[in-house]
């Protein structure tokens, strides 16, 4: 772009050149005048031809003038225009570069904040300002270690400290410090924190801190936790008896004592227990890995029902709880796999049986809902909290007894009971019983309905 006194510089040489062709002209004009009055041109006639001839000169010259001068203003000011447009569209780029990057800071469900070489916060995303002591605020210009709740806050000073002490291994190696598992109010949090400096100026801009929210990762850490201590009681108690019945039996001939009949079977039923339990295990790995195979019909689904109910009665009548079938005729049939619905009706009963006290009652109700096949199991027992009835369907989640309030079974009864479900294209959840305990619902589509809107949505779905 040119500078004002580049642009004014033309003009001006344009009028020094302009008074020189003048005066160049006069004195043209003198020599023609000269000239021809030699030549015996009378002298009037000699001096208007050589002051024609000058001005012809004259004004020709002008007129070029005029024009390069008009050109060069037009070529100045397109010039002036289009340096400006430039800096308009690279200003432009800036803005627009500096929202997309704001908007993914704002998007991203890890919280980010920029810190300067004092420590003070130079940038915040709104899942940062989350985790903050005061939730919301705005954190800009205040010291990290001022504004985060306190465990969080000690990790974040030590890391701040280590990144300012450390060096790097080499130019392509950036620092990180990294904290785990720091409880903050309800949530468990990982911080990392690392430098951020420029890798094509080598400009410090400061530390930039990331805090990621990982509650549910140690929740279903200690979920398995649990599992694996239920699983292994589970498996101790069968496994004991076992081998102490095989003990005995070792040292007894066949027929010697009354017991040998009872010892062989407590050892069949304890090597069943097992059995079901190794396969209950492999069949949700299956489940979950979409591998189990189904063999889909159109059947009544009464039949199933009215089935399992009968395998429980006498469970039921040990320990003195009511358990009743009550069908309804508008009940459609549906397309499943036998065996599969079977094993999800064995599921959701044993669960009611298991949580129903003495002289409770369990009732199973099997209907129409929606033109939909409708299960309901319902019983007498605890119930289950509201905040609990969406990831008792997740596996490894147990549920305590009532009696002992200890964890039952391997908790992955209700999590295969789902994936069933949503094979079939229905869909399960749990909500309050009028007995006064739970009650846990199944709504599969009936034959010829398409697969019911959410179903195979975690954590079950309903109404």
């Amino acid at each position: 772009m040119q500078k004002p006194e580049e642009q004014v510089r033309p003009a001006v040489m344009l009028g020094t050149s302009l008074w020189s062709q003048v005066l160049r002209i006069l004195v043209l004009s003198s020599v023609l005048f000269v000239g021809s009055w030699s030549l015996g041109v009378h002298a009037p006639q000699a001096g208007l031809l050589a002051v024609a001839a000058g001005l012809a000169m004259c004004f020709e010259r002008m007129s070029t003038r005029r024009e390069v001068s008009l050109a060069l203003q037009l070529h100045s000011r397109a010039a002036n225009r289009e340096g400006k447009r430039d800096a308009e569209a690279h200003l432009m780029s800036l803005e627009m570069a500096y929202e997309r990057s704001r908007s993914v800071l704002e998007a991203l469900r890890e919280g980010v904040l920029v810190v300067d070489g004092g420590g003070e916060i130079v940038m915040a995303n709104p899942a940062a300002r989350r985790a903050l002591k005061v939730p919301g605020q705005d954190p800009e210009g205040r010291v990290l270690w001022d504004v985060l709740p306190q465990e969080m806050a000690a990790r974040a000073r030590d890391a701040w400290t280590a990144l300012r002490d450390c060096e790097a291994d080499g130019p392509e190696t950036i620092p990180q410090i990294r904290y785990s598992a720091i409880p903050c109010r309800d949530s468990v949090y990982d911080l990392t924190a690392v430098e951020a400096t420029s890798s094509r100026t080598g400009q410090d801009f400061g530390s930039v801190f990331l805090l990621v929210d990982s509650t549910r990762s140690h929740e279903l850490q200690r979920l398995k936790d649990r599992f694996l201590s239920s699983v292994s009681h589970e498996l101790r108690t069968p496994l004991t008896n076992i081998c102490a019945y095989s003990e005995i039996l070792r040292s007894m001939l066949p027929g010697e004592c009354d017991e040998w009949p009872e010892f062989v079977r407590v050892i069949h039923e304890e090597g069943l227990q097992l059995s079901h339990l190794v396969d209950g295990m492999f069949d949700f790995l299956q489940l979950e890995s979409g591998e189990a195979m189904f063999r889909n019909e159109e059947l009544d689904g009464a039949g199933v029902v009215r089935g399992v109910v009968r395998k429980f009665e006498s469970a039921a009548a040990e320990r003195r709880i009511t358990i009743e079938f009550v069908e309804s005729e508008c009940a459609p049939k549906l397309v499943a796999d036998r065996a599969r619905l079977e094993q999800v009706v064995r599921h959701l009963v044993d669960n009611a049986v298991k949580f129903t006290p003495p002289l409770g009652s369990v009732r199973v109700t099997m209907g129409c809902r929606d033109e939909g096949w409708e299960l309901r199991i319902e019983d007498s027992g605890p119930g289950v909290p509201p905040s609990e009835r969406k990831v008792v369907f997740e596996k490894f989640h147990q549920l305590r007894d009532h009696l002992t309030d200890k964890p039952s079974g391997t908790g992955l009864g209700l999590a295969t009971s789902r994936a069933i479900v949503s094979r079939f294209g229905g869909l399960i959840w749990c909500e309050d019983s009028p007995l006064g305990g739970a009650a846990f619902v199944v709504l599969l589509p009936a034959v010829g309905q398409p697969r019911l809107a959410g179903a195979g949505a975690g954590g079950g779905g309903g109404f």
